[in-house]
């Protein structure tokens, strides 16, 4: 037995060796070997949200103001009551409009998340057209672009605010889930003058009405405008807030006023760097940023689709980025020069940030 002892040990020593050196063969193997990267999925911002939306059409009473105002509100649902907090953004149609103004915008965005509360502007509202004789709708129209009417936009936005926190305090039915320290204003056309000035657009008296609402932390402003092109730098250098700005290279005059669409850019031409963006859609006209169907308005095209797609995709990334920190929202709208979301754009669209 004792002779056996020698020869066991050398055998347990060659088995041994023969593993370590597989061993280190195979990690050597293991090295050589490429590493594949794998690269996170592409976020599609134009997709729908995971939320299932519900839809409120209330009526608002301002007695301060003796002013009624309707609103339609999209909430998102969620089981999950106790944590979920969304953010709350306001939209503001044009002149003409109602609460169903950006409809299409309101649905992706609370789908994704967001309390979305469409605004309808008394004086301004549909109601300069409905029931008119033809020939009477243009001057209506016009009549209602005015500085008292801005001034009661504005402070209908402030009254909504004020609803909006205190409706959130007392977690009434459609606000216990919202987040009312995180607001967001748009608005369409006259809506979009309407968040130039409770972003801090400064110009003439309002109606007694102040402009400026440090509640609302960014905004977004389709087909926006400088009406009065004097003074542009100070017009527009005190909006300090996270602004994106959109509109089309058909996006001109829409009640025989000489607008061109470069006026739509003066904006954002002549606010301050610092989260600011635009977005010129090539061929994209004034009713296209709505964000209603064009209806028998005119013929819907292939482009409109693709315009309201990047419109929601945007959008959404700058209220992602603005709204709930999100840094990735920020990555993918990018700067001038390198930004994901240009990349979905077409050739001849343009996309700017500052």
């Amino acid at each position: 037995m004792k002779r056996a002892w020698p020869m066991i040990w050398k055998y347990l020593m060659v088995v041994a060796t023969s593993c370590m050196l597989a061993f280190v063969i195979s990690q050597n193997d293991a090295d050589a070997q490429p590493v594949k990267e794998t690269k996170a999925p592409a976020i599609d911002y134009s997709a729908k949200g995971g939320f299932a939306v519900s839809v409120s059409e209330q009526v608002w009473r301002d007695d301060s103001r003796k002013r009624d105002l309707p609103v339609k509100i999209y909430l998102p649902q969620s089981d999950d009551k106790a944590a979920i907090r969304f953010p709350v953004i306001l939209f503001s149609h044009g002149l003409g409009g109602s609460r169903e103004g950006g409809r299409l915008w309101a649905e992706h965005w609370a789908s994704h998340g967001y309390v979305v509360l469409a605004m309808q502007h008394g004086g301004s509202d549909e109601s300069l057209w409905k029931g008119k004789p033809p020939r009477e709708i243009i001057s209506s129209m016009k009549g209602g672009m005015t500085l008292t009417n801005l001034g009661l936009r504005v402070g209908d936005v402030r009254f909504v605010i004020d609803e909006v926190v205190r409706r959130t305090e007392a977690k009434e039915k459609y606000f216990a889930s919202a987040d009312a320290r995180r607001i967001g204003m748009s608005g369409h056309s006259f809506g979009a003058q309407t968040t130039l000035a409770v972003a801090g657009q400064k110009a003439g008296t309002l109606a007694g009405q102040s402009g400026l609402d440090t509640r609302v932390t960014s905004a977004i402003a389709f087909s926006p405008n400088a009406r009065n092109k004097a003074n542009l730098a100070r017009q527009f250098g005190d909006i300090r807030l996270p602004f994106m700005s959109i509109t089309g290279t058909e996006d001109g005059s829409v009640l025989e006023d000489d607008t061109k669409y470069e006026h739509r850019m003066l904006p954002y031409e002549n606010m301050p760097a610092g989260g600011k963006y635009l977005v010129v859609f090539d061929g994209g006209d004034h009713m296209v940023f709505g964000g209603h169907e064009l209806g028998g308005r005119r013929k819907e095209t292939e482009r409109d689709r693709e315009i309201q797609a990047d419109v929601k995709a945007g959008t959404l990334a700058f209220w992602n980025l603005t709204l709930k920190n999100d840094a990735d929202a920020g990555k993918w709208l990018g700067t001038t020069k390198e930004s994901s979301f240009k990349t979905v754009l077409a050739a001849k669209d343009t996309f700017a940030a500052k």
